[in-house]
């Protein structure tokens, strides 16, 4: 039996399958098994890739459960764990990617602290653009990640990470239950609400998972679950808050009403990190053009010269 099952879900996206399938068998951790779900999609181009794979990385554990029709994510996600035996699981979106040390650093952690559910690493958010079957990076930004995000205080007013950050410890499923299928998006957030009630997430700042997300510009197609559907996810939010009405968070205060509460302050507080860092970039600007126009004089002394007499001039004539 593998120590780790990581759960990769797919439908029609070769590029980023390929990218995402290498991206596992790079790892300097090797006890691993890799299931892939293809998610109602044609069953001939994840076989090749898969086979592919296989023959660049021989000793690679990979399975494919292929589905007739399209489900969930979640369900996709239940699918692979039902078919699958592991002391711990990741949830490998086919878009993302990991730095080779990834498992190594991740399930060395997990292993270590004995009561925790997960171990989540640093990400980095890439942005990029894919157009005509060609995917390029644009810009990487420092995904906002912290000890303190991983709590159920930090987390209950939104999700805060990336299901390819985390390693779960499978006993999580037996205590809390599987993922919820009835949520078409956000079902990683709700399942992070319940591990965390049997056990800490524990952080390791160090950058070793990858979330791309595309640009405005990339094919619809492409587009990533979360910027592609914004407004669902905001409709699925409101009924899960609706949902934790019912349960008691702290005095008097429901699950749902602090979760609204937490939404808000979080909102607030990005709005003013984004003020401070208009204001930083427009000093920023102002102190780059001082300093060349201070170049320009260095560089230019006989401009500033001739524009010394031309005033000395003028107050004489005067």
């Amino acid at each position: 039996m593998p120590l780790v099952t990581i759960v990769m879900r797919t439908y029609e996206r070769p590029i980023f399958l390929a990218r995402a399938l290498a991206s596992v068998c790079r790892q300097t951790f090797s006890d691993w098994e890799l299931v892939v779900v293809n998610n109602g999609g044609a069953p001939q181009p994840v076989d090749h890739l898969v086979h592919m794979a296989r023959q660049s990385h021989p000793s690679a554990d990979i399975r494919v459960i292929h589905l007739s029709d399209r489900v969930g994510m979640e369900e996709a996600s239940n699918t692979a764990l039902r078919n699958s035996s592991s002391e711990f699981f990741v949830i490998h979106d086919d878009d993302d990617s990991w730095k080779p040390v990834f498992l190594e650093i991740a399930v060395d952690a997990v292993q270590r602290h004995v009561s925790a559910s997960a171990v989540v690493t640093g990400v980095v958010r890439v942005h990029e653009t894919f157009r005509n079957d060609r995917v390029w990076p644009v810009e990487n930004e420092m995904f906002p990640l912290s000890q303190e995000r991983l709590t159920l205080p930090g987390m209950i007013g939104r999700n805060t990470f990336p299901p390819i950050a985390a390693v779960f410890r499978r006993s999580v499923l037996d205590k809390v239950g599987m993922f919820d299928s009835s949520l078409p998006v956000l079902g990683d957030w709700e399942f992070n609400l319940r591990a965390l009630t049997v056990g800490e997430f524990v952080f390791l700042p160090e950058r070793l998972a990858n979330y791309h997300t595309r640009t405005s510009d990339s094919d619809v197609a492409a587009g990533n679950s979360i910027i592609v559907g914004q407004n669902l996810h905001h409709e699925v939010k409101k009924q899960l808050q609706q949902r934790w009405d019912s349960e008691p968070w702290e005095e008097g205060i429901s699950k749902g009403e602090k979760s609204r509460q937490m939404f808000a302050a979080m909102e607030a507080d990005e709005a003013t990190q984004q003020a401070h860092e208009h204001v930083r970039l427009r000093q920023q600007r102002t102190v780059g053009a001082r300093v060349r126009r201070a170049v320009g004089v260095l560089v230019a002394p006989r401009r500033l010269l001739h524009g010394v007499v031309r005033r000395v001039r003028l107050r004489v004539g005067r």
